[in-house]
């Protein structure tokens, strides 16, 4: 009793000092403060009409009908050259001679075995005028005449052999012969080439029978070069069973500085729309189902529009479906948004 009552009195104490019962912890409200939610920032584009290119790619080599490998129509010695490389040459222009003076000493035989002849042929027909000879003798003499010039026509034809001349107009690439040196008609002795009537020639795989024709257009790229347009001139009819690639011609433009040989890049144009719908091809996703669509905008939420898609070229997809001119398009931001966000556009 004495114990209880010596703590009773000491809490009563305590309270009357101004001392305070430990804090009990606070209530909470079984209800949770709505979440504000801060629209997407986003950026949109207006989908316009405007000419649409798809182009696809294949090698091809530069090539030229008029490079010649000159070849000499005779044996002899190179007794002189009369041009240098890079010279530009005419059609005809003696190139080098060649040694040729057993032929010319044989023809000069010839020349004077004619005179001789042709004045036999004279007084055998002063001779027949009078009566006189027979006409076999007549006959003889004109035949010996004739077969005197056939020989000095052929002998004449190959003195000429002796000089080697420019099959074309075009520039002496190289000479490989010597002066001094042995010519022979199994080895070339020069190089002419023309450089303005050029082509390149392509194979393209069968998978394009049909979208390929003539009068089609071309760009040909070459590394450090600029871009030149041309057209298809030709279009083969045969397939390489090998490859199952069939092949075009491009004329080169005139004044290109492309080389024989060289390789270029074929840039041909298959499809070409003057008026069309195309997008970024970054914009263009894809539902769990595999089907394309874009995001626009009603109500300042993003909405999926479904869209059918062509061929791209250049980072754009050409809309075949879906969308019309003037459309509000979601640019920046269409990858992270989902359906029915709020959004807020940027400017």
């Amino acid at each position: 009793m004495i114990r209880s009552s010596l703590f009773l009195t000491t809490v009563l104490l305590l309270a009357a000092c101004g001392g305070s019962a430990p804090e009990s912890a606070p209530e909470t409200s079984g209800a949770t403060a709505p979440a504000t939610s801060e629209a997407r920032k986003v950026t949109t584009l207006q989908a316009s009409i405007a000419p649409f290119d798809h182009f696809f790619t294949v090698q091809g080599n530069v090539e030229t009908d008029r490079l010649a490998q000159v070849f000499p129509m005779t044996q002899g010695t190179v007794l002189r050259i009369r041009v240098e490389e890079g010279q530009t040459v005419q059609k005809g222009q003696v190139l080098m001679d060649l040694d040729n003076e057993a032929v010319a000493r044989n023809q000069d035989e010839l020349d004077t075995r004619l005179t001789l002849a042709k004045d036999v042929l004279a007084r055998q027909e002063r001779l027949w005028e009078q009566g006189i000879g027979t006409e076999v003798q007549l006959l003889e003499a004109r035949t010996n005449v004739k077969a005197l010039e056939e020989s000095i026509a052929a002998f004449t034809e190959q003195v000429d052999f002796g000089k080697v001349t420019a099959p074309f107009a075009g520039t002496v690439d190289r000479i490989f012969a010597k002066e001094g040196g042995m010519a022979s008609p199994m080895q070339p002795v020069a190089r002419v080439m023309d450089l303005d009537d050029m082509y390149v020639r392509a194979k393209v795989s069968d998978h394009y029978v049909g979208k390929v024709e003539a009068g089609q257009r071309v760009d040909i790229a070459m590394a450090g070069r600029a871009t030149l347009t041309s057209a298809i001139s030709r279009v083969g009819r045969y397939i390489e069973p090998a490859n199952r690639t069939f092949e075009i011609v491009v004329p080169v433009p005139e004044g290109s500085e492309l080389l024989p040989n060289e390789f270029a890049a074929l840039h041909i144009n298959d499809l070409h729309l003057d008026s069309a719908i195309s997008l970024p091809s970054s914009l263009i996703l894809q539902n769990r189902e595999g089907l394309d669509f874009v995001y626009t905008i009603e109500g300042g939420k993003a909405v999926r529009q479904p869209v059918q898609i062509g061929p791209s070229a250049d980072e754009r997809v050409l809309i075949l479906e879906g969308v019309s001119p003037g459309m509000t398009i979601i640019d920046r931001g269409a990858g992270q948004v989902v359906e029915g966000e709020a959004v807020q556009i940027m400017r």
